[in-house]
């Protein structure tokens, strides 16, 4: 599983960003105030760019089914306003963050909306058809399955085979590749992200990265008290939480591209 250009983008801006200090964000926090903005920004871009709205920190704002299409929104805040129905899209929403807010019926309808927090928010009827939702948090939210998806949605389903055995892998201590066979009967779950984790492995093998070496056992980067050997079955020794969302949580972590498990434990 290779990393679409979108998500390679959004990596690459992710390490590059420099925080903007809060006193610099703009705050809007009177539907007047928006209204005009959003009238002068519309104007200003046309039908060439995207109307400028990032940073800024919608407060207490009533856009219960508000047109708010086609908006840069990108790190921007929305704390205790009514989003109930608003319209957000084709609006690039990278990084933005709800807080306290109602966000029933909200559209992202083909929305960049990479590294949204949705983190205690009430998911129900969110329109996500079309959207790219890679790196997002559906930790703690409310009713994640009650959103609405389609063909086109990204990142929501689960990139490994729900039902039966498949190949994953891991990157151990001194670089020590581990190949793993996941059988059909683990459990196995996937957020939004390229990572997962199972109940069960049997350790196929282990190389070293150029896979010139082999090795008949690697021990775990995170519990140096785990290892695992070649031809063993492996479970996890604090358990196996089955809530999908919860991404750093007990299981057996696992990439399915050998490459990507490389790349990310090289950082």
């Amino acid at each position: 599983m290779n990393f679409s250009q979108s998500e390679i983008d959004f990596i690459r801006d992710a390490e590059a960003y420099v925080p903007v200090p809060e006193s610099e964000k703009p705050v809007i926090d009177s539907e007047d105030e928006l209204e005009q903005l959003l009238a002068e920004r519309r104007a200003a871009a046309g039908n060439a760019v995207m109307p400028d709205f990032m940073h800024s920190k919608f407060t207490g704002l009533d856009l219960h089914g508000r047109d708010m299409t086609g908006l840069d929104l990108r790190r921007a805040t929305f704390d205790n306003c009514d989003l109930n129905g608003t319209d957000f899209s084709g609006s690039n929403m990278d990084h933005v963050a709800f807080y306290n807010n109602d966000l029933k019926n909200m559209k992202l309808c083909g929305c960049k909306a990479r590294g949204c927090s949705f983190r205690f928010q009430d998911m129900t009827g969110i329109d996500l058809s079309g959207a790219n939702i890679y790196a997002s948090v559906l930790e703690d939210a409310l009713n994640q399955d009650k959103v609405i998806t389609d063909e086109n949605t990204e990142w929501y389903r689960m990139r490994c085979p729900e039902e039966g055995p498949f190949i994953a892998w891991k990157c151990c201590t001194d670089l020590r590749v581990v190949m793993m066979l996941v059988p059909a009967d683990a459990k196995r779950c996937m957020a939004t992200m390229e990572t997962g984790r199972v109940s069960k492995v049997k350790v196929l093998k282990i190389t070293s990265i150029d896979e010139s070496e082999s090795y008949s056992w690697a021990q775990s980067t995170v519990d140096q008290d785990f290892y695992y050997e070649v031809g063993k079955w492996i479970e996890p020794a604090n358990g196996f939480q089955e809530d999908r969302w919860k991404d750093s949580s007990p299981g057996i972590h696992f990439f399915l591209d050998r490459q990507q498990c490389i790349d990310y434990q090289s950082k």
